[in-house]
């Protein structure tokens, strides 16, 4: 019977299975170095975030068929450490994206508030026949607000794919990587 609740429950489980003809196929041909540091395979890492989905909780599982004659338990358990090592460095890598991103956007927001103030300053201090207030009156509004609506873009729309990208990472990081065996030999 638990077995049974288990199969459910992986049943309820959106799954990606990819076949392999070796654990080399998920790393890059480029590099050399042993699994434990070796860089992962780009068409890889595209083809299981083009196959991405999950259920209604958020699960999913990652299902690797591969030869019977070429499984070894040590490597696919290094494997799985690696998948999940990648993965945490993208959620890392897309965090200081965003965080970059919203940082560029304050900046722009601050520069664009204090073209603005200089604008009100000039107001202030010059007469409206003046020459230099009409310069800097056509020149310092459109660029303050320019700064203040690509400020807010930078920091409201901006990081919402780069958001977007860190949750799938999440998920890829915290997915059930399981290793089967294909016996079509």
């Amino acid at each position: 019977m638990p077995e049974q609740k288990e199969a459910d429950s992986l049943g309820a489980l959106r799954e990606i299975t990819i076949t392999l003809d070796t654990y080399d196929d998920i790393f890059s041909d480029f590099d050399p170095r042993p699994f434990t540091q070796r860089a992962l395979s780009e068409d890889f890492v595209k083809e299981i975030n083009r196959r991405y989905l999950e259920d209604r909780r958020g699960r999913f599982v990652v299902n690797f068929t591969i030869p019977s004659s070429e499984r070894d338990l040590k490597e696919e358990f290094i494997i799985k450490k690696r998948l999940r090592e990648h993965f945490a460095a993208m959620v890392k890598r897309e965090g200081e994206t965003i965080k970059r991103t919203k940082m560029r956007g304050y900046l722009y927001i601050a520069v664009g508030m204090l073209v603005l103030l200089a604008n009100t300053y000039v107001f202030l201090s010059l007469s409206e026949d003046h020459l230099l207030y009409q310069l800097l009156t056509i020149m310092l509004v459109p660029a303050g607000w320019y700064g203040m609506f690509t400020g807010i873009g930078k920091v409201v729309d901006e990081p919402y794919d780069a958001a977007e990208r860190k949750k799938v990472h999440e998920k890829f990081e915290k997915a059930n990587y399981i290793f089967l065996s294909d016996d079509k030999e």
